[in-house]
């Protein structure tokens, strides 16, 4: 490929200006399109933001912010537009459908002289409907877009429970699978985050020269090894010699954790083994009542940490849990926490299908467990208990090294920064500037 080289860019090639698609966007707890924009200007682009007013993942919006109300800001000298959206995270699948189309509908409208600056947009895509607003300028101003594929539409919208059989589900399901289909046509170029979801995409006719595997790398200032917080476990009640087993990141439907709870259940004969839950979601309430209903004490649900203490918070554990649905959807999926236990060099236990368990036990770094089972996670947790802590050092090791080799930023932002900028050349950038500031 030709084209983006690094920071050592001359002046002409650093003329590509990169409108960055995201509904979602920090102070939400998503740092990988934040990560994207960061190494992206690192090569030499210069990078806006498209995205909508904070409210992940709890639906309520952030402080500070209103939602209906289109704000402009300064975020990591980056400039960041955030237009209007009804906020919603919840089970409703009416309100989420509003959520994801007011963003769709309001980032085409105020994000207009955005796109029209850029010569190629990069939709973060999840959800898919993030990718009107590039798909309108594509139309309008013939700006070509590069589409990053999070998670499988429509698939993934139903994966989790939302609308029960019957005419209502099968109407968004073809509504929704003609305007995916649509969407990857459009694209300039269609990148997936693991193995599994690239073949998805070229089963559904997608040519296999137009899709590439790149990896959402790690924030790696943070996620790196490092020493443990020495006060967590005490402010938990528990001691250097118990067993913990860690889960931190978004408690929602998709992740499953109930079946983490239900494990410690088969576990009440170790009373020095135990669950630890970081973070917040639609599921974290009814977890916590789970476990106190069951009257485990073993199990622990603490607030979302700092990012820049997350790293440390994992150091104090012993293992760190992957988990995700048993669902064809999930085989094809890799949570962005494996590269962050991976980079952090921690070992870690996938209770979840498909590719994630396949990278963390193919790189020798961690345990598998049948997703969905919750005695086969407790046997599994027993012989993980039962490991000598020097081999699950180095499991942690063997971890970091593999996503040094194959996930790290240095590789993967090369890779997404020369598609970039192939597709700027191929949509007539330069033609296209002149044309715009006419």
């Amino acid at each position: 490929m030709t084209g983006a080289t690094g920071p050592g860019r001359t002046a002409d090639e650093r003329a590509d200006r990169v409108a960055l698609v995201s509904q979602w966007f920090p102070p939400e707890p998503t740092g990988i399109p934040l990560g994207i924009a960061r190494a992206l200007r690192g090569y030499g682009f210069a990078v806006d933001v498209l995205t909508g007013v904070p409210n992940y993942p709890t639906g309520t919006v952030h402080p500070g912010y209103r939602a209906h109300r289109r704000t402009v800001e300064d975020r990591d000298g980056l400039h960041v537009l955030r237009s209007p959206l009804y906020p919603s995270h919840d089970r409703s699948a009416v309100r989420r459908a509003a959520n994801y189309l007011s963003w769709a509908a309001s980032s085409t409208l105020f994000g207009r002289r955005l796109l029209r600056s850029a010569d190629v947009s990069l939709v973060y895509g999840s959800p898919i409907t993030a990718a009107s607003a590039a798909m309108a300028a594509r139309l309008r101003w013939g700006t070509p877009y590069v589409l990053m594929v999070m998670d499988l539409w429509p698939d993934s919208v139903f994966a989790t429970g939302f609308l029960a059989d019957g005419p209502g589900r099968r109407l968004a399901q073809n509504a929704l699978g003609r305007f995916t289909d649509r969407v990857y046509r459009w694209a300039d170029h269609v990148t997936v985050p693991s193995p599994g979801l690239r073949e998805t995409v070229l089963a559904r006719g997608v040519p296999a020269e137009k899709v590439s595997v790149v990896y959402n790398w790690a924030d790696e200032k943070v996620m790196q090894p490092t020493e443990p917080d020495r006060e967590f476990r005490a402010r938990l009640g528990l001691g250097p010699r118990d067993f913990v087993v860690m889960y931190a990141g978004n408690v929602g439907a998709a992740q499953r954790l109930d079946v983490a709870v239900e494990a410690m259940e088969h576990l009440r004969d170790l009373p020095d083994v135990h669950l630890v839950l970081v973070g917040d979601g639609v599921e974290r309430e009814a977890l916590r009542q789970r476990a106190t209903a069951r009257r485990l004490a073993t199990v622990h649900s603490v607030d979302p940490i700092e990012p820049h203490l997350i790293s440390a918070t994992m150091a104090a554990a012993d293992l760190q849990l992957v988990s995700l649905a048993d669902e064809p959807l999930f085989r094809i999926t890799l949570p962005g926490k494996v590269q962050a236990i991976l980079a952090s060099g921690r070992p870690a236990l996938v209770c979840a299908p498909g590719d994630a368990a396949r990278i963390v036990t193919g790189a020798g770094a961690g345990f598998a467990a049948p997703p969905g089972d919750p005695v086969g996670l407790a046997e599994v947790i027993r012989q993980a208990r039962a490991t000598p802590a020097h081999l699950l050092r180095a499991m942690g090791d063997a971890g970091r090294r593999h996503y040094l080799g194959h996930m790290s930023e240095a590789i993967n932002a090369q890779v997404l920064a020369d598609l970039l900028t192939d597709a700027a050349r191929r949509g007539g950038a330069a033609t296209r500037r002149e044309r715009k500031t006419r």
